[in-house]
């Protein structure tokens, strides 16, 4: 009898928390909507009135890079009477997209746009967000197996074939000089939860296809959630004996990895770096022909097609399942458009 009555307050212990956590999250989120009236007041004078209220979220709020895709949605906002808001950018502690999620729903937003993180505890937020009329785009990473009424990403295909493109102009002069296969090595993603990699890379096979006898095409898979990994990672390949002669970045921290390794092991001139984004560090590399090129989805451009998708649903209730954007090339002769 004892151990039942312990049990049964046990059970109803973790109730009260789990209760008191949920009130919480709902007790922020209304916290957000009201401050979102507050500043809507107070701004009124410098914008025209909104219609509607997305949140754009994502784990990492405060990341630069999330931060322009923001920028980007925001202004492209303005022009269709929609507010949107970096959800999560102003609290104090760190809380996950699931939470974000949860405490958008409470502050009955219009819409959400977010970037998945655990695809199954989004895709719980997603659907529930769904019940409530609440239409959701997601955007880099997508829940396929959701309620999801569009996803945002790049145009891998596209991405794809102006690497191989890169990789054709290089790999042909370099084999003028070798006598054998220029090696090229593909650094893919290991924190890509979608099919983006494999499209990229039989992009790039394909587009490769007309020089296949001059290369020795491979992949990696390479460990980059964070900085020194993907170093640790990429300084393996270029102190290999057969290291390659082209190696083809799908992220910041990877070009950020082959340019400090090609740098720290003189290989500057004997390892051509193809890399992804427009980071500090990649747009130098570029101008000192440490970079070949660079491969960029312009996040501002992210955001803006976000937003237009959202806009398009609210208002006409349809929208395209799939929404792209094109990549852009930066080189040596285009790079002050990125510089300045």
């Amino acid at each position: 009898m004892k151990s039942y009555k312990e049990n049964w307050k046990k059970l109803i212990g973790i109730g009260v928390v789990a209760l008191a956590a949920l009130l919480v999250l709902i007790g922020i989120g209304m916290i957000y909507h009201e401050k979102v009236k507050k500043d809507a007041r107070v701004e009124k004078k410098d914008r025209t009135d909104y219609q509607y209220h997305v949140a754009i979220i994502s784990e990492n709020p405060t990341d630069s890079f999330w931060k322009k895709i923001y920028q980007g949605a925001k202004d492209a906002g303005k022009g269709d009477q929609i507010l949107i808001e970096n959800f999560g950018e102003t609290l104090s502690g760190e809380y996950s997209t699931e939470e974000l999620m949860e405490m958008a729903i409470a502050a009955k937003v219009d819409g959400i746009i977010v970037q998945v993180s655990d695809e199954e505890a989004v895709s719980a937020q997603i659907d529930k967000a769904e019940e409530q009329n609440i239409p959701v785009i997601t955007i880099r990473s997508d829940a396929p197996a959701s309620k999801r009424v569009s996803f945002v990403s790049g145009n891998d295909y596209a991405i794809g074939e102006m690497y191989g493109n890169q990789i054709n102009n290089i790999a042909q002069k370099k084999a003028e000089e070798e006598d054998r296969k220029i090696r090229v090595t593909v650094l893919l993603n290991s924190e890509e939860r979608n099919a983006a990699p494999n499209v990229i890379f039989t992009a790039i096979s394909e587009t490769t296809a007309s020089i296949a006898s001059k290369i020795e095409l491979t992949s990696k898979v390479i460990d980059n959630t964070g900085m020194f990994e993907s170093e640790e990672n990429v300084r393996d390949l270029i102190l290999d004996t057969s290291y390659p002669d082209i190696i083809v970045c799908m992220s910041a921290v990877d070009t950020s990895s082959a340019i400090q390794c090609v740098v720290d092991y003189n290989k500057v001139g004997q390892t051509s770096i193809i890399g992804y984004y427009a980071q500090k560090d990649t747009l130098e590399g570029i101008q000192k022909g440490i970079v070949e090129s660079s491969v960029l989805i312009n996040p501002t451009e992210w955001g803006k097609t976000a937003e237009q998708g959202m806009n398009e649903y609210l208002k006409k209730r349809h929208i395209s399942e799939y929404l792209t954007v094109s990549p852009e090339l930066i080189t040596a002769d285009n790079i002050k458009k990125y510089t300045e």
